[in-house]
């Protein structure tokens, strides 16, 4: 088994990334186990994930990596964890093939680059209704949907410092979503008008709000 010297060597051979992403981990070795993690950093050979509930040390486990336009898989091996409350877990790939592996490279090679993300920004297709203060409600779709934000096309513009709260179809069961609108613009592949809005709610309904509809769409 491996153990956290070899780790810290490997980590030296590849270079490691900050980024937050989701990650979805699943058995086969704990019965029932699934959990959405966030990644604190990424590399070619692994992950540094926080995770609602670890698994021991050795645990083989199976992943889906949000890695923006396609959803890769993984067999990973749980190299080392931390004591909560903090539940980390540095987990090695064991397998990553084809057109999944690839994706995990051109992610590296982008967070390598000169304009990395603090967090991913996930492709995402879904429909919203937008309540704006006193009375009024806006359908919208989110485009894409990140830990700090989300991009929205509304059919009209909403200006710049309103503040907004998002609702997503009542069958993903999550509260709104407070946020603020801080930029718009148009575009020739969408109808309507785009809109970048701001997470401006407590972290719990966050963090609720963003474990719910990604997970719609890992296991879409």
């Amino acid at each position: 088994m491996t153990n956290v010297s070899d780790i810290m060597v490997e980590n030296r051979q590849h270079p490691r990334f900050r980024l937050r992403m989701p990650v979805l981990c699943e058995g086969p070795a704990v019965h029932d186990y699934r959990a959405l993690g966030v990644t604190q950093n990424v590399s070619q050979s692994g992950l540094l994930i926080e995770v609602p509930q670890l698994v021991a040390l050795g645990t083989a486990t199976n992943l889906r990596l949000l890695t923006g336009d396609r959803i890769a898989r993984a067999e990973a091996l749980v190299v080392w964890t931390t004591e909560p409350p903090l539940n980390l877990m540095g987990v090695r790939f064991t397998v990553m093939t084809g057109g999944d592996s690839l994706a995990w490279k051109q992610l590296l090679a982008f967070q390598g680059g000169p304009t990395p993300r603090d967090s991913l920004r996930i492709p995402i297709d879904l429909d919203i209704t937008c309540l704006i203060p006193p009375y009024a409600r806006l359908r919208g779709r989110v485009r894409n949907l990140s830990d700090s934000g989300m991009m929205i096309v509304f059919p009209r513009e909403v200006r710049p410092q309103t503040r907004v709260s998002v609702a997503v179809p009542r069958w993903l069961n999550l509260a709104p979503v407070d946020a603020e609108v801080v930029w718009t613009g148009a575009s020739s592949e969408m109808h309507g008008v785009v809109h970048g809005l701001h997470f401006t709610t407590d972290d719990m309904v966050k963090e609720l709000f963003l474990i719910g509809t990604l997970l719609r769409e890992l296991l879409h």
